[in-house]
């Protein structure tokens, strides 16, 4: 492990905002912080595979009544997500070191008002297509996870996971409502779809890739 992740792995474990998980971890509900009660009745806004959390944390900024939780896996990678939220007093966001496959191990029933899926791994080979996060299993976890109405967003460069996601909502039974297969051909008006680029959103259009914008609903 390189000296600067190593380095972030140690200070990711002090900071306030984030909630780490370790294997064997049998969660208490009374352990999360998005529970506390400092954020009832805000809205609140799952990003999945966050990364550094550039969505997490533009979207906490721009609407104070939003509770905004970023997750990943890697702990260097949240380190930096975490730390530039408490540099810049953002204090509507949290962060969470958990798999995505044990996501409802946190968070209550129909408590999620939005899900963002930003640039997952698109799993190309046909084997490991279930670990794609528009497969049938993650949209049962997403179902449940959502409040009535609740929408799920993915931002992807890959045309393989874009149309797969459009055919896995509709075998499922859900409902897609915007399929854009060029995002910045277009204004949607809707903050983090077209406004906030990840640094890897950036390094895939330095690349020539076309950023592609999906929005469903599963129980709506």
């Amino acid at each position: 492990m390189p000296k600067n992740k190593r380095e972030k792995y140690q200070r990711v474990k002090s900071l306030p905002n984030v909630t780490i998980t370790e294997r064997n971890f049998n969660p208490s509900s009374d352990a999360f912080p998005w529970l506390e009660r400092r954020y009832d009745g805000m809205r609140r806004v799952l990003e999945l595979g966050c990364g550094k959390g550039e969505h997490s944390l533009a979207f906490a900024a721009a609407s104070p009544d939003t509770l905004c939780v970023g997750v990943d896996r890697k702990s260097h990678r949240i380190c930096v997500g975490a730390e530039t939220a408490i540099a810049m007093g953002i204090e509507n966001v949290q962060f969470l070191r958990a798999r995505i496959e044990m996501i409802e191990a946190f968070f209550t029933k129909q408590s999620i008002d939005e899900i963002w899926l930003t640039f997952p791994d698109p799993h190309p080979k046909l084997r490991t297509r279930h670990l794609r996060l528009s497969a049938p299993g993650f949209l049962y976890t997403y179902a449940r996870l959502l409040a009535p109405g609740g929408k799920v967003h993915l931002k992807t460069d890959s045309n393989l996971l874009f149309d797969y996601t459009c055919e896995s909502v509709d075998r499922w039974g859900g409902r897609v409502v915007v399929a854009l297969d060029n995002l910045h051909a277009t204004d949607n008006g809707r903050i983090g779809a077209r406004e906030v680029a990840s640094a890897f959103e950036q390094a895939a259009r330095s690349q020539g890739e076309t950023i592609k914008y999906v929005a469903f609903e599963l129980n709506g």
